[in-house]
């Protein structure tokens, strides 16, 4: 198959996005007034309203900001996509078509598929659940190998190991293999070399052979995620942290594109997991700067929702102990509201005021 090892280990990946444009925000009321559904495939053509280049999708402008490469007539293929921030137009496949260019190569079967992967729960944190890895232990060769390498503590968690997680998450193995440092020189294999691992030695017509490859999927797609975000000039990063001692967590770390007023410096944090103990919980952190912090915690249990609200002083403490100042935390006792109907997957959470 042609996944990202084919982007990340090229001297200049081949765009797979419409090279010097961001995607499209937009309001919930905005997409609805478009008729647009997630992962719909739109064309919108560029035309000039007032001297002012805009895009017209379904009969109705939008703002155009994109480089000035683009020109009236041009014709543009989006993806509707849904995430924490909301929903967006996300430039897809190709150049812009116009008498002065011309379509890019067309993209492989394999990664279409993973760019247009359905939303769905996480099948690493299914996977890493606490005992999911039992299973395949009692069948497959190399599963110790894995629990060993890529299990953390959840009682000895440090920044450290937060760090080491990341870098073991699958999202930048092609990118050492590129630059030359091998698995062993300091950094070890990560989660996807260990998944396809394996899958090598699993057979076809096992249960598990779907699932190993469901897990690699995702980590594929995040990784075209991360992509396309930095065509956009934004930070993006969604992994899972595996423990041995308590269920996976699902993180997912943006920064907005930087602006010529210096804006765009805020990071968004998002946690996922469910705790045998604690229930199903998510908690969205804001850096607002170096030091400042904002929280917001979603959790369905009643009586773990007081909990939070009367630790929240130890928090306090335990922050400014790392040098931060939490300004301002919300503990609602509610599931983390969906942004539609229509997404089921983990870790989607949107902003509130309360």
């Amino acid at each position: 198959m042609l996944g990202p090892e084919l982007i990340n280990l090229t001297a200049r990946p081949t765009p797979i996005f419409l090279e010097g444009s961001a995607s499209i925000q937009l309001t919930q009321s905005a997409a609805k007034d478009l008729g647009l559904k997630d992962g719909q495939i739109i064309q919108g053509v560029l035309a000039t309203r007032a001297d002012l280049l805009k895009l017209i999708v379904n009969n109705k402008e939008l703002e155009w900001s994109a480089s000035g490469r683009f020109k009236p007539g041009d014709k543009l293929d989006f993806r509707v996509e849904s995430s924490i921030f909301g929903r967006a137009l996300v430039p897809l496949g190709r150049t812009a078509t116009s008498a002065a260019s011309s379509p890019l190569a067309p993209t492989s079967p394999g990664l279409l598929s993973l760019l247009h992967r359905p939303q769905q729960p996480s099948v690493l944190a299914s996977l890493f659940k606490q005992g999911g890895l039992d299973a395949l232990t009692a069948q497959l060769s190399g599963t110790e190998q894995l629990r060993a390498n890529l299990l953390l503590s959840m009682a000895k968690l440090s920044p450290q190991m937060v760090k080491r997680g990341l870098s073991q998450s699958g999202l930048f193995g092609e990118q050492r293999i590129a630059s030359g440092v091998a698995a062993g020189a300091g950094v070890g294999l990560d989660i996807k070399q260990m998944l396809r691992s394996l899958l090598r030695n699993t057979p076809v017509q096992s249960p598990f052979s779907a699932e190993l490859k469901g897990a690699i999927d995702e980590v594929e797609s995040r990784q075209l995620e991360s992509l396309q975000a930095q065509q956009s000039r934004e930070l993006s990063y969604s992994f899972v942290l595996p423990f041995m001692d308590a269920n996976a967590v699902e993180i997912e770390l943006y920064r907005e594109a930087r602006n010529a007023s210096g804006g765009g410096d805020e990071w968004v944090i998002n946690l996922h997991t469910e705790s045998p103990s604690l229930g199903e919980l998510w908690l969205k952190t804001t850096l607002k700067s170096a030091a400042n912090i904002e929280m917001v915690m979603w959790a369905p249990r009643p009586d773990i929702a007081d909990r939070a609200r009367e630790t929240a002083s130890e928090l306090v403490y335990e922050l400014q102990r790392f040098g931060l100042s939490l300004e301002k935390i919300d503990v609602l006792n509610a599931p983390r509201p969906a942004l539609s109907e229509a997404i089921g997957g983990s870790g989607q959470v949107v902003d509130v005021s309360t």
